[in-house]
């Protein structure tokens, strides 16, 4: 079976988004584009999901830190879709005041905690089950591992046999 032609746009589009993201996090040149790149790539994995979600019954079926990782990469889509820069936080580098022994952390871009992300507009968007996995596999992590592990599972699902993106 080959690959649908919306599920390839999907991969690529992802894929391309991830590597811009990789491209923009190198020494931290472009904070503001790897924002962008981490958003679009959030957008594709996401839509790639659901696609597959509602195409695919064995892929509802899946179990695991992949599945659990695309729901926490929709929670934080869904509640930041009006609040993109409030997602994300730069780390490391030099700040003030300076502290002697000065140490400098290497500046690097994470995922904030749920406490910081911005609000549902209204309540029954609230989305507990979302939120309980982005704390446990996103929060305080760096933006681009968490975009290699969604590689990876995309990956793993690829090879998985009767998958629609084989």
């Amino acid at each position: 079976m080959s690959t649908p032609p919306l599920y390839r746009l999907a991969l690529t589009a992802f894929q391309d988004a991830r590597a811009r993201l990789d491209e923009n996090l190198a020494g931290v040149r472009h904070p503001g584009k790897a924002l962008v790149s981490a958003m679009e790539a959030a957008y594709w994995a996401n839509a790639l999901d659901l696609r597959l979600r509602d195409d695919d019954p064995s892929y509802k079926r899946l179990n695991g830190d992949g599945p659990d990782l695309m729901r926490a990469i929709r929670f934080v889509r869904n509640r930041a879709a009006h609040h993109l820069p409030l997602v994300v936080e730069l780390t490391g580098g030099i700040r003030a005041p300076l502290v002697f022994p000065l140490t400098v952390e290497p500046i690097v871009i994470r995922w904030v905690s749920a406490a910081s992300l911005p609000l549902p507009a209204e309540e029954r968007h609230k989305n507990l089950k979302g939120e309980a996995l982005y704390v446990k596999r996103m929060e305080g992590r760096e933006v681009g591992e968490v975009f290699k592990d969604v590689g990876r599972w995309l990956s793993t699902e690829q090879s998985r046999p009767g998958s629609l993106l084989s």
